[in-house]
Protein backbone atom coordinates (compact mmCIF):
# COMPACT_ATOMS: atom_id res chain seq x y z
CA UNK A 1 0.00 0.00 0.00
CA UNK A 2 1.25 3.42 -0.43
CA UNK A 3 2.30 5.43 2.33
CA UNK A 4 0.86 9.01 2.69
CA UNK A 5 3.55 11.53 2.16
CA UNK A 6 3.78 14.12 5.39
CA UNK A 7 6.38 16.76 4.92
CA UNK A 8 6.10 18.67 8.05
CA UNK A 9 5.14 22.08 7.25
CA UNK A 10 3.70 20.80 4.24
CA UNK A 11 1.67 18.68 5.60
CA UNK A 12 -1.83 20.94 6.11
CA UNK A 13 -1.40 21.61 1.93
CA UNK A 14 -0.77 18.38 -0.09
CA UNK A 15 -3.02 16.85 -2.88
CA UNK A 16 -5.48 14.54 -3.50
CA UNK A 17 -8.24 13.73 -5.82
CA UNK A 18 -12.22 12.82 -6.05
CA UNK A 19 -11.99 11.27 -8.96
CA UNK A 20 -10.14 8.44 -7.49
CA UNK A 21 -9.64 5.37 -9.75
CA UNK A 22 -8.48 8.23 -12.87
CA UNK A 23 -6.30 10.33 -10.33
CA UNK A 24 -4.85 7.43 -8.42
CA UNK A 25 -4.11 9.63 -5.64
CA UNK A 26 -2.82 12.51 -7.49
CA UNK A 27 -3.83 16.22 -8.11
CA UNK A 28 -2.19 17.65 -11.48
CA UNK A 29 -1.78 21.46 -10.90
CA UNK A 30 -4.66 23.93 -12.95
CA UNK A 31 -3.92 23.93 -16.29
CA UNK A 32 -1.65 22.01 -18.91
CA UNK A 33 0.13 18.78 -17.70
CA UNK A 34 2.88 18.28 -20.32
CA UNK A 35 3.32 20.65 -23.23
CA UNK A 36 1.12 21.04 -25.85
CA UNK A 37 1.73 19.03 -28.95
CA UNK A 38 2.55 20.99 -31.91
CA UNK A 39 1.39 18.63 -35.06
CA UNK A 40 -1.67 16.63 -33.56
CA UNK A 41 -3.04 16.28 -36.88
CA UNK A 42 -0.57 13.99 -37.92
CA UNK A 43 -1.13 11.81 -35.27
CA UNK A 44 -2.71 8.58 -35.54
CA UNK A 45 -4.95 8.60 -32.38
CA UNK A 46 -6.07 12.02 -33.53
CA UNK A 47 -6.94 11.10 -37.35
CA UNK A 48 -9.40 8.50 -35.70
CA UNK A 49 -11.02 10.76 -33.21
CA UNK A 50 -11.45 13.52 -36.17
CA UNK A 51 -13.00 10.32 -38.12
CA UNK A 52 -15.17 9.59 -35.39
CA UNK A 53 -16.39 12.29 -34.61
CA UNK A 54 -17.48 12.97 -38.06
CA UNK A 55 -19.20 10.24 -38.58
CA UNK A 56 -21.15 11.07 -35.40
CA UNK A 57 -22.38 14.48 -36.70
CA UNK A 58 -23.12 12.32 -40.07
CA UNK A 59 -26.16 10.57 -38.20
CA UNK A 60 -26.80 13.27 -36.04
CA UNK A 61 -27.60 14.99 -38.86
CA UNK A 62 -30.04 12.82 -40.76
CA UNK A 63 -32.62 13.93 -37.83
CA UNK A 64 -34.22 16.92 -36.96
CA UNK A 65 -33.51 19.92 -36.70
CA UNK A 66 -29.99 19.52 -38.15
CA UNK A 67 -31.91 17.64 -41.18
CA UNK A 68 -33.08 20.71 -42.40
CA UNK A 69 -30.31 23.01 -41.26
CA UNK A 70 -26.92 24.29 -42.08
CA UNK A 71 -23.74 23.89 -40.00
CA UNK A 72 -20.12 24.24 -40.06
CA UNK A 73 -17.71 23.23 -37.94
CA UNK A 74 -13.71 23.68 -37.50
CA UNK A 75 -11.02 22.69 -34.84
CA UNK A 76 -7.69 24.45 -35.68
CA UNK A 77 -4.15 24.07 -33.51
CA UNK A 78 -2.45 26.87 -32.92
CA UNK A 79 0.58 25.05 -34.06
CA UNK A 80 -0.39 23.80 -37.57
CA UNK A 81 -1.50 26.16 -40.45
CA UNK A 82 -4.54 24.31 -41.36
CA UNK A 83 -7.56 22.48 -39.11
CA UNK A 84 -7.29 19.63 -38.05
CA UNK A 85 -11.09 18.91 -38.04
CA UNK A 86 -13.52 20.61 -40.88
CA UNK A 87 -17.51 19.56 -40.93
CA UNK A 88 -19.72 21.18 -43.05
CA UNK A 89 -23.79 20.81 -43.35
CA UNK A 90 -25.89 22.29 -46.10
CA UNK A 91 -29.77 21.29 -46.18
CA UNK A 92 -32.29 20.06 -48.64
CA UNK A 93 -33.02 23.01 -50.99
CA UNK A 94 -36.01 23.65 -50.03
CA UNK A 95 -34.87 24.74 -46.58
CA UNK A 96 -32.62 27.09 -47.75
CA UNK A 97 -33.65 31.04 -48.85
CA UNK A 98 -32.23 31.48 -52.48
CA UNK A 99 -30.42 34.96 -51.75
CA UNK A 100 -28.01 32.96 -49.56
CA UNK A 101 -25.48 30.45 -50.51
CA UNK A 102 -26.71 27.24 -51.41
CA UNK A 103 -23.57 25.17 -50.50
CA UNK A 104 -21.84 25.16 -47.26
CA UNK A 105 -18.37 25.94 -46.67
CA UNK A 106 -15.88 27.78 -43.91
CA UNK A 107 -16.11 31.00 -45.54
CA UNK A 108 -20.09 31.03 -45.49
CA UNK A 109 -20.96 33.92 -42.96
CA UNK A 110 -23.55 33.51 -40.35
CA UNK A 111 -25.00 35.45 -37.66
CA UNK A 112 -22.92 34.81 -34.47
CA UNK A 113 -25.05 36.76 -32.24
CA UNK A 114 -23.80 36.98 -28.46
CA UNK A 115 -20.90 35.70 -29.49
CA UNK A 116 -20.44 39.11 -30.84
CA UNK A 117 -19.47 40.27 -26.74
CA UNK A 118 -15.88 39.00 -27.01
CA UNK A 119 -14.89 41.83 -29.39
CA UNK A 120 -16.08 44.88 -26.99
CA UNK A 121 -14.60 43.17 -24.20
CA UNK A 122 -11.25 42.88 -26.34
CA UNK A 123 -10.99 46.73 -27.59
CA UNK A 124 -11.25 47.72 -24.11
CA UNK A 125 -8.12 45.24 -23.26
CA UNK A 126 -6.51 47.17 -26.12
CA UNK A 127 -7.11 50.39 -24.76
CA UNK A 128 -3.86 51.76 -22.73
CA UNK A 129 -4.82 53.03 -19.45
CA UNK A 130 -8.48 51.77 -19.07
CA UNK A 131 -8.39 49.60 -16.16
CA UNK A 132 -11.52 46.81 -15.81
CA UNK A 133 -11.60 48.41 -12.40
CA UNK A 134 -12.15 52.24 -14.00
CA UNK A 135 -15.75 52.89 -13.65
CA UNK A 136 -17.82 53.26 -16.71
CA UNK A 137 -18.85 56.91 -15.30
CA UNK A 138 -15.19 57.80 -16.09
CA UNK A 139 -15.93 57.13 -19.61
CA UNK A 140 -19.72 57.49 -20.17
CA UNK A 141 -20.36 60.13 -17.59
CA UNK A 142 -23.80 60.84 -19.15
CA UNK A 143 -24.77 57.45 -17.28
CA UNK A 144 -25.07 59.56 -14.03
CA UNK A 145 -28.55 61.11 -15.36
CA UNK A 146 -30.31 58.36 -16.13
CA UNK A 147 -31.44 57.88 -12.65
CA UNK A 148 -33.44 60.70 -13.02
CA UNK A 149 -35.96 58.70 -14.72
CA UNK A 150 -36.10 56.38 -12.49
CA UNK A 151 -39.41 55.54 -10.52
CA UNK A 152 -38.06 56.54 -7.24
CA UNK A 153 -34.80 57.75 -6.00
CA UNK A 154 -33.90 54.20 -4.07
CA UNK A 155 -31.44 51.06 -4.76
CA UNK A 156 -35.01 49.03 -5.97
CA UNK A 157 -35.36 51.61 -9.02
CA UNK A 158 -32.06 53.12 -9.67
CA UNK A 159 -28.63 52.64 -10.18
CA UNK A 160 -25.62 53.29 -8.78
CA UNK A 161 -23.62 54.28 -11.78
CA UNK A 162 -20.27 55.13 -10.13
CA UNK A 163 -20.21 51.67 -8.82
CA UNK A 164 -20.53 49.92 -12.29
CA UNK A 165 -16.76 49.15 -13.30
CA UNK A 166 -15.66 48.36 -16.82
CA UNK A 167 -14.54 45.08 -15.69
CA UNK A 168 -18.33 44.14 -14.13
CA UNK A 169 -19.71 45.12 -17.32
CA UNK A 170 -17.85 42.55 -19.08
CA UNK A 171 -18.51 39.74 -16.23
CA UNK A 172 -22.55 40.07 -16.32
CA UNK A 173 -21.73 41.55 -12.38
CA UNK A 174 -22.97 45.20 -12.86
CA UNK A 175 -26.83 43.99 -12.06
CA UNK A 176 -27.83 46.33 -14.34
CA UNK A 177 -30.93 45.75 -16.47
CA UNK A 178 -30.82 43.16 -19.44
CA UNK A 179 -32.40 44.57 -22.17
CA UNK A 180 -34.09 46.95 -24.33
CA UNK A 181 -35.03 45.62 -27.92
CA UNK A 182 -36.44 42.87 -26.60
CA UNK A 183 -39.35 44.65 -25.14
CA UNK A 184 -42.64 42.53 -26.94
CA UNK A 185 -44.63 45.37 -26.57
CA UNK A 186 -42.78 47.02 -29.31
CA UNK A 187 -44.03 43.81 -31.73
CA UNK A 188 -47.55 42.49 -30.35
CA UNK A 189 -50.47 42.90 -27.05
CA UNK A 190 -50.33 40.87 -24.80
CA UNK A 191 -53.64 41.49 -22.84
CA UNK A 192 -54.77 37.62 -23.44
CA UNK A 193 -51.68 37.08 -21.53
CA UNK A 194 -52.84 39.15 -18.31
CA UNK A 195 -50.61 41.98 -18.71
CA UNK A 196 -52.84 45.66 -19.14
CA UNK A 197 -52.87 47.34 -22.43
CA UNK A 198 -50.31 49.08 -24.41
CA UNK A 199 -50.19 52.52 -23.87
CA UNK A 200 -48.95 54.41 -26.34
CA UNK A 201 -46.94 56.80 -24.87
CA UNK A 202 -44.92 54.57 -23.32
CA UNK A 203 -43.51 52.45 -26.17
CA UNK A 204 -39.92 53.23 -27.75
CA UNK A 205 -41.09 53.06 -31.27
CA UNK A 206 -37.94 50.74 -32.33
CA UNK A 207 -36.52 47.67 -31.47
CA UNK A 208 -34.16 46.65 -34.68
CA UNK A 209 -36.09 42.82 -34.85
CA UNK A 210 -38.80 41.90 -36.45
CA UNK A 211 -38.48 44.52 -39.18
CA UNK A 212 -39.01 47.36 -36.65
CA UNK A 213 -36.27 50.70 -36.85
CA UNK A 214 -33.32 49.86 -34.62
CA UNK A 215 -33.12 52.05 -31.45
CA UNK A 216 -30.16 54.13 -31.54
CA UNK A 217 -27.44 55.60 -28.45
CA UNK A 218 -30.52 58.52 -28.11
CA UNK A 219 -33.17 56.45 -27.35
CA UNK A 220 -31.37 54.89 -24.77
CA UNK A 221 -30.65 57.78 -23.08
CA UNK A 222 -33.56 58.84 -23.30
CA UNK A 223 -35.31 55.70 -21.82
CA UNK A 224 -33.22 53.73 -20.23
CA UNK A 225 -33.28 54.91 -17.02
CA UNK A 226 -36.71 53.51 -16.62
CA UNK A 227 -35.74 50.43 -16.45
CA UNK A 228 -34.91 48.92 -12.77
CA UNK A 229 -31.63 47.58 -11.90
CA UNK A 230 -31.77 43.11 -11.49
CA UNK A 231 -28.74 42.92 -8.73
CA UNK A 232 -26.62 45.64 -6.81
CA UNK A 233 -23.27 45.51 -8.81
CA UNK A 234 -21.37 42.83 -7.49
CA UNK A 235 -24.01 40.55 -6.01
CA UNK A 236 -24.03 36.94 -5.52
CA UNK A 237 -25.71 36.16 -9.02
CA UNK A 238 -24.47 37.72 -12.08
CA UNK A 239 -26.85 38.78 -14.25
CA UNK A 240 -26.73 37.94 -18.31
CA UNK A 241 -26.33 41.60 -19.42
CA UNK A 242 -27.08 42.71 -23.14
CA UNK A 243 -26.73 46.20 -22.20
CA UNK A 244 -23.35 46.17 -20.60
CA UNK A 245 -21.61 44.98 -23.73
CA UNK A 246 -23.63 47.79 -25.50
CA UNK A 247 -22.27 50.47 -22.89
CA UNK A 248 -18.59 48.76 -23.88
CA UNK A 249 -18.85 49.76 -27.24
CA UNK A 250 -19.40 53.23 -25.88
CA UNK A 251 -16.49 53.03 -23.69
CA UNK A 252 -13.95 52.60 -26.65
CA UNK A 253 -15.47 54.73 -28.82
CA UNK A 254 -15.09 57.23 -26.19
CA UNK A 255 -11.16 56.80 -25.71
CA UNK A 256 -10.45 55.99 -29.81
CA UNK A 257 -12.84 58.75 -31.00
CA UNK A 258 -14.27 56.64 -33.63
CA UNK A 259 -17.61 54.24 -34.29
CA UNK A 260 -17.15 50.61 -32.76
CA UNK A 261 -17.73 49.23 -36.25
CA UNK A 262 -15.05 50.71 -37.75
CA UNK A 263 -13.09 50.48 -34.59
CA UNK A 264 -13.79 46.69 -35.27
CA UNK A 265 -13.05 46.10 -38.73
CA UNK A 266 -9.60 48.04 -38.20
CA UNK A 267 -8.16 46.64 -34.81
CA UNK A 268 -9.58 43.51 -34.43
CA UNK A 269 -11.02 41.78 -38.08
CA UNK A 270 -8.20 43.32 -40.30
CA UNK A 271 -5.20 42.38 -38.30
CA UNK A 272 -6.46 38.31 -37.75
CA UNK A 273 -7.33 38.98 -42.11
CA UNK A 274 -11.30 37.98 -41.09
CA UNK A 275 -12.38 39.08 -44.34
CA UNK A 276 -15.81 37.23 -43.83
CA UNK A 277 -17.18 39.12 -40.83
CA UNK A 278 -18.60 41.87 -40.46
CA UNK A 279 -20.29 44.22 -38.07
CA UNK A 280 -23.53 44.69 -39.96
CA UNK A 281 -25.71 42.75 -42.56
CA UNK A 282 -23.44 41.43 -45.85
CA UNK A 283 -24.21 40.88 -48.49
CA UNK A 284 -27.19 37.94 -48.68
CA UNK A 285 -25.16 35.93 -51.25
CA UNK A 286 -22.34 35.29 -48.97
CA UNK A 287 -24.22 34.08 -45.74
CA UNK A 288 -26.43 31.26 -44.79
CA UNK A 289 -30.06 32.67 -44.57
CA UNK A 290 -32.76 29.83 -43.86
CA UNK A 291 -36.04 30.40 -46.02
CA UNK A 292 -38.49 32.98 -44.37
CA UNK A 293 -36.19 33.63 -42.10
CA UNK A 294 -36.60 37.22 -40.40
CA UNK A 295 -33.64 37.28 -38.38
CA UNK A 296 -30.66 37.40 -40.82
CA UNK A 297 -31.47 40.92 -41.72
CA UNK A 298 -32.32 42.24 -37.57
CA UNK A 299 -30.30 44.85 -36.89
CA UNK A 300 -29.83 45.43 -32.90
CA UNK A 301 -29.02 49.64 -32.98
CA UNK A 302 -26.95 50.96 -30.15
CA UNK A 303 -27.05 47.07 -28.66
CA UNK A 304 -24.92 46.07 -31.87
CA UNK A 305 -21.74 45.12 -29.65
CA UNK A 306 -23.90 42.52 -27.85
CA UNK A 307 -24.76 40.49 -30.67
CA UNK A 308 -25.04 42.09 -34.19
CA UNK A 309 -22.13 40.85 -36.28
CA UNK A 310 -21.59 38.29 -38.81
CA UNK A 311 -18.74 35.78 -39.47
CA UNK A 312 -17.76 32.53 -40.46
CA UNK A 313 -15.58 29.35 -39.14
CA UNK A 314 -12.54 30.22 -41.19
CA UNK A 315 -12.81 34.07 -39.82
CA UNK A 316 -13.68 32.59 -35.96
CA UNK A 317 -10.74 30.04 -35.99
CA UNK A 318 -8.20 32.80 -37.50
CA UNK A 319 -9.24 35.32 -34.61
CA UNK A 320 -8.83 32.68 -32.11
CA UNK A 321 -5.35 31.42 -33.24
CA UNK A 322 -4.49 35.53 -33.00
CA UNK A 323 -5.91 35.66 -29.60
CA UNK A 324 -3.99 32.92 -28.36
CA UNK A 325 -0.84 33.66 -30.52
CA UNK A 326 -0.65 36.92 -28.33
CA UNK A 327 -1.48 38.96 -31.50
CA UNK A 328 -3.76 41.50 -29.93
CA UNK A 329 -2.96 41.30 -26.21
CA UNK A 330 0.75 41.05 -24.71
CA UNK A 331 1.46 36.83 -23.37
CA UNK A 332 0.77 38.76 -19.52
CA UNK A 333 -2.65 40.24 -20.63
CA UNK A 334 -3.67 37.06 -22.80
CA UNK A 335 -3.23 35.40 -19.69
CA UNK A 336 -5.05 37.41 -17.49
CA UNK A 337 -7.96 37.17 -20.21
CA UNK A 338 -8.19 33.97 -19.54
CA UNK A 339 -8.37 33.41 -16.18
CA UNK A 340 -11.92 33.21 -14.52
CA UNK A 341 -13.56 36.84 -13.03
CA UNK A 342 -14.09 34.43 -9.19
CA UNK A 343 -17.49 35.10 -10.71
CA UNK A 344 -19.52 31.68 -10.03
CA UNK A 345 -22.90 30.50 -11.44
CA UNK A 346 -25.59 28.05 -9.93
CA UNK A 347 -24.08 26.24 -12.31
CA UNK A 348 -21.04 23.88 -10.54
CA UNK A 349 -19.65 23.26 -13.68
CA UNK A 350 -19.57 26.88 -14.79
CA UNK A 351 -17.98 29.89 -13.89
CA UNK A 352 -18.07 33.52 -16.01
CA UNK A 353 -15.08 35.24 -17.10
CA UNK A 354 -14.72 38.43 -19.10
CA UNK A 355 -17.49 37.41 -21.21
CA UNK A 356 -16.32 33.85 -21.02
CA UNK A 357 -18.58 30.63 -20.40
CA UNK A 358 -16.26 28.29 -18.28
CA UNK A 359 -17.25 25.08 -18.41
CA UNK A 360 -15.11 22.71 -16.00
CA UNK A 361 -14.94 19.15 -16.93
CA UNK A 362 -13.41 16.45 -15.10
CA UNK A 363 -14.59 13.50 -17.01
CA UNK A 364 -12.67 13.82 -20.40
CA UNK A 365 -8.87 12.36 -20.34
CA UNK A 366 -7.69 9.16 -18.75
CA UNK A 367 -6.68 10.98 -16.10
CA UNK A 368 -10.07 12.53 -14.82
CA UNK A 369 -7.87 15.79 -13.85
CA UNK A 370 -10.18 19.19 -14.23
CA UNK A 371 -9.82 20.96 -17.85
CA UNK A 372 -11.51 24.53 -18.43
CA UNK A 373 -13.02 24.96 -21.91
CA UNK A 374 -13.33 28.73 -22.24
CA UNK A 375 -16.31 29.31 -24.74
CA UNK A 376 -18.71 32.21 -25.78
CA UNK A 377 -21.75 31.07 -27.47
CA UNK A 378 -24.81 33.57 -29.38
CA UNK A 379 -28.46 32.79 -29.91
CA UNK A 380 -30.82 34.99 -31.69
CA UNK A 381 -33.75 32.90 -32.74
CA UNK A 382 -32.57 30.68 -35.88
CA UNK A 383 -28.86 30.96 -35.89
CA UNK A 384 -26.72 29.67 -32.60
CA UNK A 385 -22.77 29.45 -32.61
CA UNK A 386 -20.13 29.19 -30.22
CA UNK A 387 -16.25 29.73 -30.00
CA UNK A 388 -14.14 27.48 -27.59
CA UNK A 389 -10.53 28.02 -26.27
CA UNK A 390 -9.24 24.48 -24.43
CA UNK A 391 -5.76 26.59 -23.91
CA UNK A 392 -4.31 23.61 -22.14
CA UNK A 393 -3.84 22.14 -26.01
CA UNK A 394 -3.96 25.57 -27.65
CA UNK A 395 -7.03 24.45 -29.61
CA UNK A 396 -9.85 26.86 -31.02
CA UNK A 397 -12.99 25.23 -31.69
CA UNK A 398 -15.87 27.04 -33.96
CA UNK A 399 -19.52 25.83 -34.33
CA UNK A 400 -22.05 28.11 -36.19
CA UNK A 401 -25.42 26.90 -37.08
CA UNK A 402 -28.14 28.10 -38.75
CA UNK A 403 -32.11 26.56 -39.27
CA UNK A 404 -35.37 27.19 -38.28
CA UNK A 405 -36.47 25.08 -34.72
CA UNK A 406 -32.74 24.75 -33.84
CA UNK A 407 -31.30 26.23 -30.60
CA UNK A 408 -28.74 26.60 -28.47
CA UNK A 409 -28.44 23.14 -26.96
CA UNK A 410 -27.90 21.98 -31.20
CA UNK A 411 -24.23 23.83 -31.09
CA UNK A 412 -23.82 23.00 -27.17
CA UNK A 413 -24.23 19.30 -27.78
CA UNK A 414 -21.68 18.62 -30.72
CA UNK A 415 -19.53 20.95 -28.70
CA UNK A 416 -19.38 18.71 -25.87
CA UNK A 417 -19.28 14.98 -27.95
CA UNK A 418 -16.19 16.90 -29.78
CA UNK A 419 -14.69 17.49 -26.58
CA UNK A 420 -14.91 14.52 -25.28
CA UNK A 421 -13.69 12.89 -29.01
CA UNK A 422 -11.25 14.88 -29.07
CA UNK A 423 -9.34 15.60 -26.15
CA UNK A 424 -8.08 12.53 -25.00
CA UNK A 425 -6.45 11.44 -28.56
CA UNK A 426 -5.07 15.57 -28.36
CA UNK A 427 -3.81 14.00 -24.92
CA UNK A 428 -1.70 11.07 -26.45
CA UNK A 429 -0.21 13.19 -28.86
CA UNK A 430 1.28 15.10 -25.94
CA UNK A 431 1.88 11.73 -23.96
CA UNK A 432 3.95 10.96 -27.59
CA UNK A 433 5.83 14.19 -28.00
CA UNK A 434 6.39 14.38 -24.65
CA UNK A 435 8.14 10.80 -24.60
CA UNK A 436 10.68 11.76 -27.36
CA UNK A 437 11.61 14.45 -25.77
CA UNK A 438 11.72 14.32 -22.17
CA UNK A 439 11.35 10.97 -20.73
CA UNK A 440 14.33 8.40 -20.07
CA UNK A 441 17.05 8.28 -17.60
CA UNK A 442 19.30 11.18 -16.61
CA UNK A 443 22.61 11.41 -14.77
CA UNK A 444 25.35 12.57 -12.99
CA UNK A 445 27.78 10.27 -11.93
CA UNK A 446 30.53 12.65 -9.89
CA UNK A 447 27.64 12.99 -7.73
CA UNK A 448 26.18 9.44 -7.69
CA UNK A 449 22.97 10.99 -9.27
CA UNK A 450 19.97 9.77 -11.45
CA UNK A 451 16.15 10.06 -11.99
CA UNK A 452 14.59 8.14 -14.58
CA UNK A 453 11.02 9.74 -16.07
CA UNK A 454 8.53 8.08 -17.58
CA UNK A 455 4.58 8.69 -18.94
CA UNK A 456 1.72 6.75 -18.19
CA UNK A 457 -2.31 6.68 -17.93
CA UNK A 458 -1.58 9.49 -15.62
CA UNK A 459 -0.96 13.05 -15.78
CA UNK A 460 2.72 14.65 -16.37
CA UNK A 461 5.66 12.52 -16.62
CA UNK A 462 6.31 9.69 -13.82
CA UNK A 463 9.18 9.70 -11.32
CA UNK A 464 9.99 5.83 -11.23
CA UNK A 465 13.77 6.45 -9.81
CA UNK A 466 15.14 9.81 -7.98
CA UNK A 467 18.52 9.20 -6.27
CA UNK A 468 20.50 12.80 -5.36
CA UNK A 469 24.24 12.08 -3.94
CA UNK A 470 23.31 8.02 -3.29
CA UNK A 471 20.26 8.60 -1.29
CA UNK A 472 17.00 7.35 -2.14
CA UNK A 473 14.35 10.86 -2.00
CA UNK A 474 11.68 8.78 -2.92
CA UNK A 475 11.77 6.39 0.09
CA UNK A 476 12.75 9.57 2.27
CA UNK A 477 11.51 12.65 1.76
CA UNK A 478 9.24 12.01 4.55
CA UNK A 479 11.49 12.95 6.86
CA UNK A 480 11.75 16.80 5.30
CA UNK A 481 10.89 18.82 7.79
CA UNK A 482 12.02 22.25 10.12
CA UNK A 483 14.41 21.62 12.69
CA UNK A 484 15.28 19.24 14.30
CA UNK A 485 15.19 16.41 11.64
CA UNK A 486 15.18 12.85 12.42
CA UNK A 487 19.03 10.97 11.56
CA UNK A 488 19.32 8.95 9.71
CA UNK A 489 16.10 10.19 7.61
CA UNK A 490 13.29 7.54 7.94
CA UNK A 491 13.07 5.38 4.96
CA UNK A 492 9.71 4.41 3.72
CA UNK A 493 8.70 0.85 3.27
CA UNK A 494 7.39 1.58 -0.54
CA UNK A 495 8.30 4.76 -2.31
CA UNK A 496 6.94 7.84 -2.23
CA UNK A 497 5.26 8.60 -5.51
CA UNK A 498 6.36 11.65 -7.48
CA UNK A 499 4.50 13.54 -10.88
CA UNK A 500 6.48 16.51 -13.07
CA UNK A 501 4.22 19.38 -14.05
CA UNK A 502 5.46 22.04 -16.39
CA UNK A 503 5.05 25.65 -15.05
CA UNK A 504 6.95 27.73 -17.26
CA UNK A 505 8.02 27.00 -20.77
CA UNK A 506 10.51 29.57 -22.51
CA UNK A 507 12.99 30.38 -24.25
CA UNK A 508 15.94 32.36 -24.57
CA UNK A 509 17.27 31.50 -20.80
CA UNK A 510 20.44 32.69 -20.06
CA UNK A 511 21.72 29.80 -18.61
CA UNK A 512 20.89 28.62 -22.25
CA UNK A 513 23.67 28.65 -24.73
CA UNK A 514 22.76 29.16 -28.25
CA UNK A 515 20.15 26.92 -30.23
CA UNK A 516 19.12 25.66 -26.64
CA UNK A 517 16.39 26.48 -24.75
CA UNK A 518 14.38 25.55 -21.10
CA UNK A 519 11.48 24.59 -19.50
CA UNK A 520 11.00 24.44 -15.84
CA UNK A 521 8.40 21.89 -13.81
CA UNK A 522 7.62 21.06 -10.65
CA UNK A 523 7.53 17.88 -8.97
CA UNK A 524 4.26 17.17 -7.04
CA UNK A 525 3.67 14.29 -4.50
CA UNK A 526 0.52 12.27 -4.19
CA UNK A 527 -1.26 11.92 -0.65
CA UNK A 528 -2.07 8.25 -0.70
CA UNK A 529 -3.74 5.86 -2.70
CA UNK A 530 -7.40 6.19 -4.24
CA UNK A 531 -8.88 4.59 -1.01
CA UNK A 532 -6.93 6.79 1.16
CA UNK A 533 -7.67 9.74 -0.14
CA UNK A 534 -11.58 8.64 -0.52
CA UNK A 535 -11.11 8.35 3.58
CA UNK A 536 -9.78 11.44 4.12
CA UNK A 537 -12.06 13.44 1.89
CA UNK A 538 -15.31 11.58 3.22
CA UNK A 539 -15.14 14.23 6.02
CA UNK A 540 -15.65 17.12 3.97
CA UNK A 541 -18.99 18.63 2.48
CA UNK A 542 -17.27 20.13 -0.63
CA UNK A 543 -16.02 18.23 -3.99
CA UNK A 544 -12.08 17.69 -3.81
CA UNK A 545 -11.19 18.69 -0.59
CA UNK A 546 -7.93 17.38 -0.19
CA UNK A 547 -6.55 18.84 -3.73
CA UNK A 548 -5.12 22.06 -3.02
CA UNK A 549 -1.79 21.58 -5.41
CA UNK A 550 -1.98 25.50 -5.73
CA UNK A 551 -0.96 25.95 -2.51
CA UNK A 552 1.94 23.22 -2.11
CA UNK A 553 4.33 24.13 -4.80
CA UNK A 554 7.21 25.78 -3.85
CA UNK A 555 7.19 25.46 -0.02
CA UNK A 556 9.67 23.63 1.14
CA UNK A 557 13.78 25.43 0.01
CA UNK A 558 16.93 25.14 0.58
CA UNK A 559 19.26 27.86 0.19
CA UNK A 560 16.42 29.79 -0.98
CA UNK A 561 15.80 27.77 -3.70
CA UNK A 562 13.02 25.23 -3.62
CA UNK A 563 13.53 21.23 -3.77
CA UNK A 564 10.59 20.88 -6.00
CA UNK A 565 11.88 22.85 -8.76
CA UNK A 566 13.16 20.92 -11.80
CA UNK A 567 14.55 22.34 -15.40
CA UNK A 568 15.42 20.78 -18.72
CA UNK A 569 17.58 22.29 -21.24
CA UNK A 570 16.19 21.48 -25.06
CA UNK A 571 17.85 21.43 -28.09
CA UNK A 572 16.81 20.94 -31.72
CA UNK A 573 14.07 21.65 -33.34
CA UNK A 574 10.86 19.56 -34.93
CA UNK A 575 11.02 16.00 -34.75
CA UNK A 576 15.00 16.68 -33.40
CA UNK A 577 14.04 18.53 -30.51
CA UNK A 578 15.18 17.03 -26.99
CA UNK A 579 16.11 17.48 -23.53
CA UNK A 580 19.77 17.45 -23.08
CA UNK A 581 20.32 18.28 -19.32
CA UNK A 582 17.94 18.47 -16.13
CA UNK A 583 19.00 20.27 -12.85
CA UNK A 584 17.50 19.77 -9.74
CA UNK A 585 18.11 23.21 -8.35
CA UNK A 586 16.94 22.79 -4.49
CA UNK A 587 19.64 19.67 -5.17
CA UNK A 588 22.04 21.60 -7.02
CA UNK A 589 22.88 18.88 -9.38
CA UNK A 590 23.08 18.64 -13.09
CA UNK A 591 21.98 15.40 -15.01
CA UNK A 592 22.39 14.79 -18.33
CA UNK A 593 20.07 12.67 -20.70
CA UNK A 594 21.51 9.03 -21.32
CA UNK A 595 21.24 8.31 -24.89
Amino acid sequence: MHRTLLLGILAFSYNAISVLAARDGHCPPLGAVLPVPTKPSGEPAVQSAVAAFIAMMDETAQSAPLNSSAMAIGVKSIHEKTPLLEWTLTPPEKFSDPRGVQEVDFDTVFRIASLSKVFPVLGVLLQNGVSTEDPVTKYVPELRALNKQARAQTPIWTTDWDSVTIGSLMSHTAGIAVDMGTDIAEHASLEDYGFPPINESRLMRCSGLLNTPECDREVFFARFGERAPVELPFSANPVYSNIAFALLGFVVEAVTNKPFSEFLHDDIFAPAGMNHSFASKPDDSLGYIPLGDEWWNATLGFEAPAGEYYSSVNDLLAFGTSVLQNKYLTPPKTRKWFKPSGVATSSSGMVIGQPWEIFRVQNVTADGRLIELYTKGGDIRSYHSILGFIPDYDLVVAILLGGEGTGAFDVLRPFSQLVQTLLPAVEEAGKTQASSVYAGRYVDTTTNSSITLGLDDSSGLDITEWIVRGVDVRTTVQGLDLPPLPYPPPPLPEPSRFRLYPTIVGNGSSDSTEGEYQTAWRAVPAIGTAEEVAALEAGFIWDMAACVTWASLDRLTYMLQSWDHFVFTLGGEGEAERAKELELVGYDVRLVREN
